[in-house]
């Protein structure tokens, strides 16, 4: 060995030493961050990433490396959380073993403290999988660190203006993340939405398209918010044969003839039953699924396909992934049912006017008296312009006013959200201000009556305040408990 090949050895070795301590460092002062925020009830999602990052930029992909049988990645504006705890129920089905950010906290340092916490202290990972919702934004460069072997993209949709701006800037930021997807990776995307089936995913041709193939009541598909209305190839309005919400369904282009693709893995059997629960068929390349699915609303059945879809790129059982979907329950704040007393609380998170459209028809379905609490921050989580509230059709409510028995306006936008209710047909003298969150819970659980229902619709930060509210209440478990 000469002299200069001796340097350049020792300087590998020197380098290969510098990242096990800073790693090691990492790991330590993230590890003992979690724990200290989980003794104060607060979760730790955010802050120790963020220090572990800061130590050593590379520990995520060091630690994703780690897992036996890849990473899988979910993205888009709606049903990330709610598609990413289908795919951890799968596998848990299946029998491996996975990380998951069950928080929702999706941003990069999110994902890094889901890996840190997961790691032994000397660095190693024992799992099957990393299973990471993330957000749009943070996509491309989470893409490259944890290089997923399945991608899924459930839709693209108008989302937080002072972050994303209008939807082309979130369009492009998916496109970025697909192409840095290594070659032999999988990509899962709804064939529903014609802002994803126009991206072009790099040189990747492993691609699997999912969508709903069924039939609704003809007003279903009215929505006061389409974020997509013209032809991504020509710019001329899109056409629908049939539409489910939003601009998502069979759409075709009359001018240059771009159309829906015909999925790969579809929904072609939906019917209700008694229970609450919906019979589903889904149609797969060489078979059919069928099963009782528990979550409610037309979006979960995007999610249910979205997962489904997941699993058969895995080559897992379908009789597995039957049985797994139909033990599902609600993700993190999505839907989450609980029972004070004789009373039902909902949970479900709002943060874009289509997502908060949707559930607003959950809440219009119910039957009897109802109370109404809608809880907005401004927090950066959340999203800074809140002006989206007016695009969300709150003016529904006034069909069903006689059923309000309160409607509450929380969180540090709650006098914005009481104006909003004010314009949406309200009766000022139904409406209760109440900034803190803690105080409104238990006024608009006071005023709900014995055995009837509170809806409560928080943004990010607000649910996180109200989950622990729930949770001192004796109600439900801190995520990292509620496994």
């Amino acid at each position: 060995m000469n002299y200069k090949e001796k340097q350049l050895k020792d300087k590998g070795g020197f380098i290969n030493r510098l990242f096990k301590v800073k790693s090691a460092a990492a790991i330590l002062i993230g590890k003992t961050l979690i724990a200290a925020t989980r003794v104060l009830g607060r979760g730790g999602t955010t802050l120790p990433g963020r220090i572990a990052q800061n130590i050593e930029p590379s520990i995520v992909s060091g630690l994703a490396a780690q897992t036996r049988d890849g990473s899988l990645v979910i993205t888009g504006t709606n049903g990330k959380t709610t598609t990413a705890a289908l795919i951890t129920g799968i596998l848990k089905e299946s029998g491996f073993s996975y990380i998951h950010n069950q928080s929702g906290s999706n941003m990069s340092w999110g994902v890094t403290t889901a890996l840190v916490g997961a790691a032994s202290i000397t660095g190693k990972i024992r799992a099957d999988y990393a299973v990471m919702e993330v957000d749009e934004g943070a996509f491309p460069g989470v893409t490259l660190n944890l290089k997923p072997r399945v991608i899924v993209v459930t839709n693209i949709f108008r989302d937080q203006l002072d972050r994303y701006g209008e939807i082309d800037r979130i369009q492009d930021a998916i496109r970025q993340g697909l192409k840095a997807q290594p070659a032999e990776g999988y990509q899962v995307i709804n064939a529903d939405d014609p802002s994803l089936v126009a991206l072009a995913g790099g040189d990747n041709s492993r691609r699997l398209t999912y969508g709903l193939d069924i039939e609704l009541n003809t007003d279903y598909g009215r929505d006061s918010v389409k974020d997509l209305k013209t032809c991504r190839h020509c710019g001329k309005e899109l056409a629908y044969e049939r539409i489910y919400y939003a601009h998502l369904g069979h759409f075709y282009c009359p001018n240059c003839g771009y159309s829906r693709p015909e999925p790969d893995i579809k929904l072609t059997g939906y019917s209700k039953n008694r229970s609450g629960s919906a019979r589903l068929e889904i149609q797969y390349p060489g078979g059919l699924m069928n099963f009782n699915f528990p979550l409610l609303g037309i979006y979960n059945l995007y999610n249910v396909l979205a997962a489904a879809a997941c699993a058969l790129s895995l080559q897992l059982d379908p009789l597995i992934i039957s049985t797994a979907l139909e033990k599902s329950t609600p993700a993190f704040g999505r839907m989450e049912q609980f029972t004070y007393r004789d009373k039902r609380i909902v949970m479900a998170l709002i943060k874009n006017p289509v997502g908060a459209n949707e559930v607003m028809r959950t809440v219009l379905n119910e039957e009897g008296k109802i109370s109404l609490m809608v809880a907005i921050n401004d927090k950066i989580a959340d999203g800074t312009d809140v002006s989206w509230l007016w695009d969300v059709d709150f003016e529904q409510l006034a069909s069903i006013s006689n059923q309000l028995s309160v409607v509450t306006a929380s969180g540090l936008r709650a006098w914005d959200m009481g104006v909003r209710f004010k314009y949406a047909g309200i009766s000022t003298d139904e409406i209760t201000v109440t900034e803190n969150t803690a105080e409104a819970l238990h006024s608009a659980l006071a005023a709900t009556d014995s055995g009837n229902s509170l809806f409560i619709l928080p943004s990010y930060t607000a649910m996180l305040e109200l989950r622990r509210h729930l949770n001192r209440m004796g109600l439900g478990k801190p995520y990292w408990e509620d496994r």
